[in-house]
């Protein structure tokens, strides 16, 4: 069924660049809001200045010009070929600092533009990625687009699988609308649809973009659709403790903004872990006692296989979207890899359970606190912020097409 869906929503027609004039294609704001560096940083932010779409400009956003992103950033937009802005986003201290940003790029476009497109410093598109993210835009039912990540393991660090296959559980379940959720790293709303939700107002305390996002958009009966041609993938670069960091933030975030998918998966979670365990204990008795083995247990111990071709599932998927890619992508894998999907299973079931524990995390050297999916508390950052202040920058870096960058 998964594969099916994938298959067909790859084959969907989506207009050319070509077929018909610039003027004539919704104006597009790409915003990419940035902090610090990640790995593989200017290669994906080259990838958002060669969009094959003819009529968009991108802003990046910094929290300030002593960010370790801004001097890349600052060279690559007076270079660019598209209309590219850089832009401080400051620190209001009340939301999350990657909302700031996104504020203040919105607060420097005007009424021309008709999408606000989305995506993470760290998410790496192809070049009709934003084409494919826009086009469903045009029904009236579809409130918002997204699509989703995965991480690209590591050869030798099991941790790196673990953490790629726990976005292939959620990936799964994606042929199925009411399992779709809006990710801030690759999402797409009207500026239309954007104004009558109000959603600006709803961002306004809030830690997560995405998730209150998702949560207007369908409180307003529209649908969020998910784009299978704009997947992403991410570099798993990073040290055991910001990747178990990453985990446990993502579902502390899920507890406030998704509690009821986070409640479902948690009890999931919890019996396939029990059933599991059980079904092995029966399984190493029968051994040893020479007893035959019960079809329940086999029945327990299924979820073993169950879980792996579910796995290899999606990375089949995954390689068939890049398959059809214009350019050469890092997106799939081996199908073998699958044969992690016991430990991912563990893995995202430790975090959930950590997550019960704690509202607290830590998310580009800002400690948050989450009242609620709308209220954040903001208790702990690198005193040199205090300098930056809640702005909104008129300082930046522009480069209109057919004219010489203006430098600050």
């Amino acid at each position: 069924m998964t594969l099916r869906f994938f298959k067909a929503e790859l084959n969907k027609k989506v207009a050319q660049p070509g077929d018909k004039p610039a003027s004539e294609w919704p104006r597009v704001a790409l915003i990419s809001p940035c902090k610090d560096l990640d790995p593989d940083f200017e290669d994906n932010m080259r990838m958002l200045l060669h969009q094959d779409y003819p009529n968009y400009e991108i802003l990046f956003v910094t929290l300030d010009e002593q960010d370790d992103s801004y001097p890349v950033l600052k060279r690559m937009v007076a270079e660019s070929k598209v209309p590219a802005r850089l832009l401080l986003g400051g620190f209001s201290k009340k939301r999350c600092q990657k909302l700031d940003n996104i504020m203040a790029a919105m607060d420097a476009l005007d009424d021309s533009v008709d999408i606000y497109a989305f995506v993470d410093s760290d998410a790496r598109v192809s070049t009709d990625w934003l084409r494919n993210l826009v086009a469903p835009l045009a029904q009236e039912k579809v409130g918002a687009t997204t699509s989703y990540r995965w991480y690209r393991p590591e050869p030798g660090r099991a941790i790196t699988y673990a953490l790629a296959l726990w976005t292939g559980f959620q990936f799964s379940n994606f042929y199925l609308n009411r399992y779709v959720v809006t990710w801030g790293g690759t999402m797409a709303i009207t500026r239309k649809r954007f104004e009558e939700l109000n959603i600006r107002k709803e961002w306004d305390n809030a830690l997560s973009d995405d998730c209150v996002l998702n949560e207007c958009v369908r409180r307003g009966g529209y649908r969020v659709e998910f784009v299978t041609a704009s997947m992403t993938s991410l570099s798993s670069e990073y040290s055991l403790k910001d990747i178990l960091i990453f985990a446990v933030r993502q579902c502390v975030i899920g507890k406030h903004t998704l509690k009821e998918v986070w409640y479902a998966t948690v009890t999931m979670l919890t019996a396939i872990h029990i059933a599991g365990a059980v079904g092995l204990w029966q399984f190493f008795v029968s051994l040893q006692t020479g007893a035959p083995i019960a079809a329940t247990t086999w029945g327990m111990l299924s979820i073993f296989p169950a879980g792996m071709v579910q796995s290899a599932l999606f990375i089949r998927a995954l390689n068939m979207i890049r398959d059809r890619r214009p350019d050469s992508d890092p997106l799939g894998g081996k199908v073998y890899w699958a044969l992690w999907s016991p430990f991912a299973y563990v893995f995202v079931w430790l975090t959930l359970f950590a997550s019960a524990f704690t509202d607290r995390f830590v998310w580009r050297q800002i400690y948050y606190r989450m009242i609620s999916d709308v209220e954040t508390e903001v208790y702990k950052y690198p005193s040199r912020f205090d300098q930056t202040g809640a702005i909104s920058s008129s300082k930046e870096v522009f480069n209109g097409v057919g004219a010489p960058p203006l430098i600050e």
